[in-house]
Order: structure tokens, then C-alpha cells, then sequence
């Protein structure tokens, strides 16, 4: 295996922070495969190559060291703004579509996924409530 591949994928990881554990709850990749690629004792395949690159907001190229900008131009996106996103939604369901786009395109954890839900559901509750609210004022007029 290369050694700058291994390098990389620890390097790459810590920048952004995650614990080996941290990524296998991300991406179901086990954490002692993860940590057997980090040290050079095996390689991952094609897919989970392109699973950690998305992860770490890399590419691939950069990681199997073809090029050496871990961040290449084209890979730099703005991420959005999760709370406006979810709360521009105009139905729960719709919010809970933005909610598993977001966990899936942006691998957001556990506790950003479950607060984001609660704001939709929150938000969605109120609006249905406020609603009924002026439906029955109207039916008392």
C-alpha cells in the first residue's frame, strides 16, 4: 500500500477533527479497517476511497497523491445554512427530506441531525397549531 495514501487519509482526517470511531458512525466503515488503512497494513477499495474523500472534503486525487492541494478549487463549496435551510421548508416532510439530504451530502453528526429535526418539527407544529387557532376563532364568530 502507499504510504502517502496512509499518510493522507490520517492527515485528512484529523483536519477535520474526527476520531476513527467519529468516522465509523459517518460512514460504516469500521474504525480498525479505518485504522489498518492509516498504518499502511491495507488498502481501502475504490468506493470507501471515494466515501473518505467526501468525508474530509478532499479528493481522491489528493489522497492517493496524485496532486497536492488536499482542497482543490472545484471541491471548495459553501456549505449551507443548516437552520435556514430546514426552517424554509414548507411542509414536515419536506424539512425531513432537506434533513436526510443534509446527513447524507454533508455527514452532519447525531446531535446536529436530531436538533435540526426538532426545529422542523417544532416549527411545523406551530404553524398547524396557529392554524387550528384561527379556525376555530373564525367558527366562534
Amino acid at each position: 500500500m502507499s504510504n502517502i495514501l496512509s499518510i493522507r487519509l490520517r492527515m485528512a482526517r484529523e483536519a477535520k477533527h474526527l476520531t476513527q470511531v467519529q468516522v465509523k458512525k459517518l460512514t460504516n466503515i469500521n474504525n480498525k479497517t479505518l485504522s489498518g488503512y492509516e498504518k499502511g497494513v491495507s488498502e481501502p477499495d475504490v468506493d470507501t476511497l471515494i466515501t473518505l474523500a467526501n468525508l474530509y472534503e478532499t479528493s481522491v486525487d489528493y489522497l492517493v497523491g496524485n496532486i497536492d492541494e488536499p482542497t482543490p478549487h472545484f471541491l471548495k463549496k459553501e456549505k449551507p445554512n443548516y437552520k435556514k435551510y430546514i426552517l424554509s421548508a414548507p411542509t414536515l416532510e419536506d424539512a425531513a427530506c432537506r434533513i436526510a439530504e443534509l446527513k447524507n451530502k454533508y455527514y452532519i453528526d447525531r446531535e446536529t441531525y436530531l436538533t435540526l429535526s426538532e426545529m422542523a418539527y417544532d416549527k411545523h407544529n406551530t404553524l398547524q397549531a396557529k392554524g387550528t387557532t384561527e379556525k376555530n376563532d373564525r367558527l366562534k364568530k
